[in-house]
């Protein structure tokens, strides 16, 4: 699936340069302490080889920043010279590409732009380092680690096992699901009046009044705003099946209509996953569709976006790292990024996201300067200077001084939302160990078969996804409970 590039528009890249260059240079540019490279080899060149996302703003603003401005920081500062080059991998691709190249004690990618849910199948094997010795060795890196704006950062990029002691990355960008939706359409008093008349409550128009709206209300709003006779409809999301697009709302909406994914504790899918609550979500989720434009059900992150900012939607349910591409200056004005809805259940409102982003991992098999280097890179990442940088080029910072900095919020309109929901409040994170892929795979392939209608039923999907992923983590020994003899009749 090609994904469309998400980057800012010229202007917006050019004025978000000049701001951060101008903060970076109020912050100063602080040391990092000292070189990991070997200084006796210094003169001679290093060449580092980052991997990352193909159509990815977030991971191409940090591959220009590393290459322009990495190897000055690295000579003026540490007399090492290190040249920076980028490769890329297509969405569909993303943990394979790494894995096959890993898997072949491959040295060509030197830090990958890495998901914490790959740590149980790249650790095993040992394929990517240990951060803890860089970290426990950097004052700066260990201040980082305090400055995370929620200890979830720590639990979701950097530890296997998960929640563990035992860190393997370190964050490339934060990320979280949140809501863009028009601003320009819910401050219409024509839409207000006609909307209260309807529905009987106001259209909600301050970020404090989506901090606890509901599913419910949410849906009202899209019938209210869906009008396909002209073209224009109330949502775009993610049904793709290509790597995990429609995982990640779906599994959102099972968890707030009280449903879960498995048992992380005892590896239990079955009887947990095919639940009547994850049913009820995943039946939710579905639903949404009848408010969204045809061929939804196949759709992806660049169609959303497209959707979105062409003017066909009135939300996207997107990551707010993609902010940069729904503020375009054609949007100005028009749009406003907020928390996603929640559900009721038991006296409990529930209002989950899942969490995205991603982590440097550095190849095991680098030889020892490069894998110095790589150390290196990480130190000078998460210089204040390069992370306000970050911020201010459109990524997400994972540290409270750059997150809550009023310039930041006010240059990156969706760091509101992305702030809220990065909290252990709010996200959610699944799969972290060694049966990722075929975990992913499987129930994606069930919950697909859902929404494009080859079958028909959510109880369906949940139990045949269920029995496949209890036969996996049984069939590798992540499990001592086999799937119930039943599951053999269950078919899509």
């Amino acid at each position: 699936m090609k994904e469309m590039k998400t980057g800012p528009s010229r202007t917006v890249r050019n004025r978000t340069l000049a701001a951060g260059l101008t903060i970076a240079m109020t912050a100063g540019i602080a040391g990092c302490g000292t070189s990991s490279t070997p200084v006796a080899s210094s003169s001679s060149p290093i060449t580092i080889t980052l991997l990352g996302f193909a159509g990815w703003a977030p991971s191409a603003i940090a591959a220009k920043m590393a290459q322009t401005e990495f190897p000055a920081y690295a000579k003026k500062h540490w007399g090492i010279n290190v040249k920076v080059a980028y490769a890329t991998s297509p969405f569909a691709d993303l943990y394979s590409k790494p894995a096959s190249s890993l898997a072949a004690h491959s040295s060509e990618y030197s830090l990958i732009w890495g998901k914490g849910m790959w740590y149980g199948s790249f650790t095993g094997p040992k394929w990517i380092a240990s951060v803890n010795s860089l970290i426990a060795n950097s004052p700066e890196l260990k201040t980082a680690q305090a400055n995370f704006i929620s200890p979830f950062i720590q639990k979701s990029y950097e530890s296997y096992p998960y929640g563990s002691n035992h860190l393997w990355g370190i964050p490339s960008e934060g990320d979280a699901l949140i809501m863009y939706v028009r601003k320009d359409l819910l401050d219409n008093p024509a839409n207000q009046a006609a909307f209260q008349k309807a529905y009987g409550f106001p259209l909600p128009t301050t970020f404090t009044q989506w901090q606890t709206l509901s599913w419910s209300k949410f849906t009202d709003i899209l019938k209210f705003f869906n009008d396909p006779a002209k073209g224009f409809y109330g949502l775009a999301s993610e049904y793709s099946d290509s790597y995990d697009f429609m995982f990640n709302q779906a599994m959102t909406m099972v968890r707030d209509y009280g449903g879960h994914i498995w048992d992380r504790s005892t590896r239990q899918v079955y009887g947990v996953l095919n639940s009547p609550q994850a049913d009820a979500g995943l039946k939710a989720y579905v639903g949404l569709l009848k408010y969204q434009p045809p061929g939804a059900d196949t759709w992806g992150i660049s169609h959303d976006i497209q959707a979105f900012t062409g003017g066909h939607v009135f939300a996207a349910w997107q990551w707010s790292a993609v902010g940069p591409a729904m503020f375009t200056p054609a949007m100005q004005g028009k749009v406003m990024a907020v928390p996603l809805p929640g559900n009721t259940v038991n006296g409990q409102f529930l209002q989950y996201s899942a969490v995205g982003g991603q982590a440097w991992n550095v190849n095991n098999f680098l030889g020892p300067r490069h894998k110095a280097a790589a150390f290196d890179f990480i130190k000078w990442w998460y210089l204040p200077s390069t992370q306000m940088q970050y911020a201010m080029q459109g990524g997400n910072s994972v540290l409270k001084s750059v997150v809550d900095n009023p310039t930041v919020q006010a240059h990156d309109p969706w760091y509101r939302a992305y702030r809220y929901t990065m909290t252990n409040k709010h996200l959610v994170d699944e799969y972290h160990n060694a049966d990722y892929a075929t975990l992913m795979s499987e129930i994606q392939k069930a919950w697909t078969a859902y929404a494009t209608g080859e079958i028909n039923s959510a109880s369906l999907a949940n139990t045949y996804a269920a029995c496949r992923q209890q036969a996996t983590l049984f069939n590798t020994g992540l499990t001592n409970t086999a799937p119930p003899t039943s599951c053999a009749n269950v078919h899509l």
